[in-house]
């Protein structure tokens, strides 16, 4: 078996660390930026989502896009 200290040695196994970090760490700040940008715009992608603004035909106008939060949304790719 590997001793740890070995693979921490290693450059590989550092740089994948450090991209999963970043790549980890955007991931989690876009989510929550796109839900902040939904959430202020009521803007929802699904009817489960609104139940909280509205029933019925009211919740329906709440399922739209908006060009702003599918920016943000597009930018987790």
């Amino acid at each position: 078996m590997v001793d740890l200290t070995q693979v921490m040695d290693d450059e590989v196994f550092m740089a994948f660390a450090s991209y999963a970090t970043i790549i980890l760490s955007k991931m989690m700040l876009m989510s929550t930026a796109t839900a902040f940008y939904r959430l202020t715009r009521k803007v929802f992608a699904n009817p489960e989502d609104c139940v909280a603004f509205g029933k019925g035909e009211n919740a329906k106008k709440y399922l739209r896009t908006d060009d702003r939060v599918e920016r943000v949304r597009r930018a987790h790719l």
